[in-house]
């Protein structure tokens, strides 16, 4: 896979409604303190995604092989079905996200038939032009990413004097809000990193390509939020370009959808053995479609907040325990399930929940922190009991 190939594709899986949003929540920071929250979180965030990058391409397995390499093959299936978990409800949130935006522009369409015609739209895209280096993908991206272009000088246009934009938003929840979007992606990344032809193009590519497309996209969530007091939704249905908006909309979710039905379908596999990669992405694909339509999610906000801080919470002791075991050990785990690994992670996550309980600093690196400690702790242990036996 090309380092081009490789950077568009994780600007693509940037590009979406829900980062806009995201970036819109930390308004009650001010656009000078938000713009700085949103550069760290992600530094942070995708430092340790590209962690994972690296790992899957010098192993030359996708993500969830990478993870079973130090949980056993059982442990890997466990984190193969979070993940596949996560992705589906990635998907669900991205599509309702969307419809609710195209809906609010053409009021006269009822929610599911624009949540359907996503669906279909997003599994079509997925089955027929979706490869991690098609072309028609990496231009649907660099169309994107000029029209995104559009909000910015709308915004702009619109601004207003506005007091302080009313919220509850910390300085550590807007941070941690900004490492959960990078992390998010980090039980991904390695499906394609693992295909890469150089380290740069597996581990700088991703991480470049996603952290500027990300923080443009908070950037502009936060800019229009900071400058009309309106949220991306409201700001869509005004819009004088609305019609463009919503071909970005549109847009966005296939390309970024499309890396999470392909992922998701290769998480899959580590349950359900498949030739194809197209035949999970249709059965996931049905199944996100079914709950779209029928099941959509409300009260974006709250969900998506909520949503964002659990992943975190999971996958950032998964991933900082693969990447330590590869760094420390590089050999695979021979047993069904490293039971030692496994009460380390659910420690890290009552760790992460009694850290953002109680609003202690930053949750996502004193979980890093935490799983580092638990680790070297055990690995000691283990390695006198050898000694001694």
């Amino acid at each position: 896979m090309k380092k081009s190939a490789m950077v568009l594709l994780w600007v693509g899986a940037a590009i979406s409604v829900s980062e806009i949003f995201t970036g819109g929540l930390l308004a009650p920071l001010g656009l000078i303190r938000g713009l700085a929250v949103i550069l760290a979180g992600h530094l942070i965030g995708t430092l340790l995604f590209a962690g994972g990058a690296y790992v899957s391409y010098c192993r030359k397995v996708n993500a969830m092989d990478a993870a079973a390499f130090s949980f056993g093959k059982i442990g890997g299936k466990l984190v193969a079905l979070c993940n596949l978990t996560q992705l589906v409800g990635w998907i669900i949130i991205l599509v309702v996200q969307a419809a609710g935006a195209i809906t609010g522009v053409f009021p006269g369409l009822p929610f599911w038939a624009a949540a359907l015609v996503l669906s279909i739209l997003q599994i079509a895209w997925a089955v027929f032009f979706g490869s991690p280096s098609s072309r028609m993908n990496g231009a649907a991206v660099v169309l994107l990413a000029g029209l995104c272009f559009v909000f910015l000088f709308e915004a702009q246009a619109r601004r207003e004097i506005l007091a302080v934009i009313p919220g509850n938003m910390s300085l550590m929840l807007g941070i941690e809000l900004s490492i959960a979007m990078p992390v998010s992606w980090l039980p991904l990344v390695g499906d394609y990193s693992c295909k890469a032809r150089t380290k740069g193009c597996a581990v700088w590519a991703p991480f470049f390509g996603y952290f500027f497309g990300s923080c443009f996209m908070y950037i502009i969530g936060l800019y229009i939020a900071v400058s009309t007091g309106n949220d991306i939704f409201s700001f869509i249905a005004s819009s004088k370009f609305r019609y463009i908006a919503c071909a970005i909309v549109l847009l966005s979710t296939m390309t970024t959808n499309f890396v999470a039905l392909y992922s998701a379908a290769i998480s899959s596999k580590q349950w359900i053995k498949s030739k194809s990669v197209r035949t999970p992405i249709l059965v996931i694909g049905i199944l996100t479609l079914f709950i779209s339509v029928f099941f959509p999610v409300n009260r974006f906000a709250l969900i998506l907040e909520k949503f964002l801080t659990t992943i975190t919470m999971v996958f950032t002791p998964i991933f900082t325990l693969v990447i330590l075991e590869y760094f420390t050990k590089k050999r695979r785990f021979e047993k069904t399930v490293n039971v030692r690994l496994l009460i380390i992670v659910i420690i890290c996550m009552f760790g992460n929940w009694l850290f953002n309980k109680y609003a202690v600093f930053i949750p996502m690196p004193m979980t890093v922190l935490l799983a580092l400690l638990l680790f070297f702790v055990q690995d000691r242990c283990v390695s006198k009991h050898n000694i001694n036996a």
